[in-house]
Order: C-alpha cells, then sequence, then structure tokens
C-alpha cells in the first residue's frame, strides 16, 4: 500500500516499491560492476594519468558500483515491519556516542534531509565509537568505518510512495529491523577487539 493521497494515513514502505527499487538500482549497478571488472583485467596500464585515463575511470566507476551494490544490499537487510527493537549493547552505545537514543534518531534524520544519497550509522573502527554519516554518491566514504544502519535517500527510493522526504525517514525510522543492526553490531565489536593494535 502506497500513498494516494486520499487518506490521512502516512505512507508505508510497499512490496511494489522496494521490489522496483532492488531491480532498478543494485540489479543493474551489479551488472555493470561485472563488466568493469572484466575490463579492469585487461586495461591499459601504460597511459596513466591523473587527470583522466582509462584505469583511472574504471577504478572510480568499480568502487562507485560496488558502494551501491553493497549498500543496497545492507538498506534492504535493514528494513522490517516495525517490531523490532535494539539489543542492549546498541541502546548503550547510542547513549553513550549520542547522549540518547531520541538525540540520536534527531541526527540521522536530520542527516537524511541534508544528504543526496545514503545516510549511515556505522561503528569507527578507529576509535571505535558510533557514528552518523552521510554520502552524497555512492564512492563516497569514510575508511575504517563499518555500517550497521543505511537509509537510502536518493529520491527513486521514497518519490513514488512518499510524498515528502520526511514522511519517508519516519517511516524507516518506525520500520527499522533492529535485530540486523544487533548482529552487525556483535560482528564489529568481536572483529574490533581483534584489530584494534593494527589501527
Amino acid at each position: 500500500m502506497g500513498f494516494d493521497g486520499d487518506t490521512n494515513d502516512p505512507p508505508i514502505f510497499s512490496k511494489e516499491q522496494l521490489e522496483e527499487h532492488s531491480r532498478l538500482y543494485p540489479e543493474v549497478h551489479a551488472t555493470k560492476l561485472k563488466e568493469i571488472e572484466a575490463r579492469l583485467i585487461r586495461v591499459d596500464t601504460t597511459c596513466v594519468d591523473p587527470t583522466y585515463c582509462p584505469l583511472r575511470s574504471l577504478k572510480k566507476e568499480q568502487a562507485y558500483a560496488l558502494n551501491s551494490v553493497r549498500l543496497h544490499d545492507l538498506y534492504f537487510g535493514n528494513i522490517g515491519n516495525g517490531d523490532s527493537q535494539p539489543s542492549a549493547e546498541v541502546m548503550r552505545l547510542l547513549e553513550r556516542d549520542f547522549g540518547s537514543r531520541p538525540e540520536w534518531e534527531k541526527q540521522f534524520a536530520g542527516l537524511a534531509m541534508c544528504s543526496r544519497g545514503w545516510v549511515i550509522l556505522g561503528f569507527d573502527l578507529k576509535d571505535g565509537v558510533l557514528r552518523n554519516f552521510f554520502a552524497d554518491d555512492h564512492s563516497e566514504g569514510v575508511w575504517s568505518v563499518l555500517p550497521l544502519l543505511v537509509l537510502d535517500v536518493y529520491e527513486h527510493a521514497y518519490c513514488k510512495v512518499f510524498p515528502t522526504r520526511d514522511d519517508y525517514v519516519d517511516s524507516f525510522l518506525t520500520l527499522v529491523r533492529w535485530e540486523a543492526v544487533n548482529r552487525r553490531l556483535k560482528a564489529v565489536k568481536e572483529f574490533y577487539q581483534s584489530i584494534a593494535a593494527i589501527l
């Protein structure tokens, strides 16, 4: 069920919206990624230049396509049906690093309103803290940060169902599949313990 303009009920995520989103973006980018990686195997490495060269262009587009596939995978994996709760450890870290869950949520939602592409709650492997980030483009990101919760704020993610980005973000925050975030945090913390000495 989507927004039809004839109800006061807030719009909700629909199966059709999510299926179309999945078909139009990560699947297409996964196909392009394979094409790019095939071209990288035989790219000319004798003609290199920081302004333009085939190697540089292919590597830039590889990062774009790869991040698109991975971020969409995380995004679809953390959309639930609204009956999910963060673990005690997620709550502890939200309170430690943002002051409270509502304070984290306000910052996350605020970033969703000013980002052109993605909003990510990530675990910083260098500092051992949670941070909110945004990326205007698939090829942006921060090194040594592992995503825990991902929100796609490109217009294709919401404009057919939600009249405003505010409505979309509000709906998303009620449908977070916290079990996915909880699992990601548990794995990240185990990884963090094993690599803390090298970062």
